[in-house]
């Protein structure tokens, strides 16, 4: 018998015929294509789904090529299914191109007799009987077609297997869409990762030859105080140059280790800031932290402005040995940078304390961007705690 239904997917059939055992597997099928996101993994589902539903020894799917207007065998079922993987046929062409053309289901229980058959894709499997329905989207366009091959026991596809066929292919339908469209999100994700990988390189890169810039202009000036605002720069670029050079080389996307980049930086102040007073040693603690990039950045230059004062307002000639602490801390929802020292304290003149002076100034504006409060303590030493909230 030959069954072609030009009526439109979704007509209903009487589900009498259906056992209600295979109506549950139905259902369990369904919800298990439904929560199953990779798009491999639903056609793998979504194949097996029609093979146990349908009670067949064989299902395929075949999906509309685009660019070449073929249909594609995707997936299928069956003692031959690696053998006839990837095979394509015309969509004009056989039972699947039928179903295309006319968007309607397709059986026959006898392929010999069929004159839409348009052969076997293996010898190793001789199809009997077909089933063959258009998988149609959202768009009302038709996306490919799945059908199952030989039902068990030598029984017959009739009509009343088109209405549970029909609510399966619907699923898989979504199913495939639904991870296409992941997948699409996700290949734009990688591209604009692409992109922010190469902008950072590229800032690095610009960060890198102001840097040498500054250092030859450096060699060049005697004036005291020119000398001492290009280091200041100096340091407050190699503080962005770490930043930038840290997410390249980890490939990091939204998160920065924190605590890595803090004590990043201060080894690099320790050492450039040496010729100052060489006793002073920093010592760095901290919490494992992951903030945004921005945070990252901001909190790196404010550590860089309260180290570089610290050096030269803490010690005097006569102290031994000096101590500056850096400590990070995680709250339940914030971070506290604890910078301190063991020096002389605070004086009023120091640019530590004033807020007119260039880095003080900083570390306010940047605090203020971050959401973050300061804490000023000058007791034995003195002792700066920003806490910010933590993102």
């Amino acid at each position: 018998m030959e069954v072609s239904s030009g009526k439109k997917t979704g007509t209903p059939s009487p589900l009498t015929d259906f056992s209600q055992e295979n109506l549950r597997l139905l259902l369990d099928t369904i919800e298990g294509i439904t929560h199953t996101r990779e798009f491999k993994a639903v056609l793998n589902e979504s194949l097996e789904a029609v093979r146990l539903v349908m009670e067949s020894e064989a299902s395929s799917l075949m999906l509309l090529d685009e660019d070449s207007g073929e249909l594609q065998l995707r997936i299928s079922t069956g003692p031959v299914s690696e053998e006839v993987a990837g095979k394509r046929i015309p969509k004009n062409k056989g039972i699947a191109g039928w179903v295309v053309r006319n968007r309607s289901p397709y059986i026959t229980n006898d392929t010999s007799k069929s004159p839409e058959f348009f052969g076997e894709l293996s010898e190793g499997f001789r199809t009997r009987n077909v089933i063959c329905l258009p998988l149609i989207n959202r768009d009302d366009e038709v996306i490919g077609v799945v059908q199952a091959l030989n039902k068990k026991e030598d029984k017959d596809f009739n009509e009343s297997d088109i209405p549970v066929f029909e609510a399966l292919a619907d699923h898989i339908t979504i199913a495939i869409e639904r991870t296409r469209y992941v997948d699409y999100l996700h290949l734009r994700l990688k591209e604009k990762d692409v992109l922010v990988a190469e902008m950072n390189h590229r800032i690095k890169n610009n960060l890198l030859a102001l840097n040498t810039l500054l250092s030859i202009e450096l060699e060049g000036i005697n004036d005291e105080t020119s000398s001492r605002i290009l280091k200041n720069m100096d340091r407050r670029i190699n503080s962005m140059f770490d930043l930038h050079n840290m997410l390249i080389e980890k490939n990091l996307e939204k998160q920065v280790r924190l605590d890595n980049y803090l004590e990043q930086i201060a080894a690099k102040i320790q050492e450039s800031m040496g010729h100052i007073f060489s006793d002073a040693e920093i010592t760095f603690s901290g919490d494992q932290i992951e903030v945004s990039q921005e945070q990252a950045l901001r909190c790196g230059l404010i550590l860089n402005e309260l180290i570089v004062n610290i050096y030269k307002h803490a010690f005097t000639e006569s102290d031994e040995e000096g101590e500056i602490r850096v400590r990070l801390e995680k709250g339940e929802d914030k971070v506290k940078l604890n910078v301190s020292d063991n020096g002389v304290g605070l004086p009023e003149s120091s640019d530590a304390g004033n807020k007119d002076s260039m880095g003080m100034w900083i570390v306010e504006e940047l605090s203020e961007k971050m959401g973050a409060s300061i804490d000023v303590v000058s007791k034995k030493g003195t002792r700066f705690v920003i806490s910010f909230p933590m993102k």
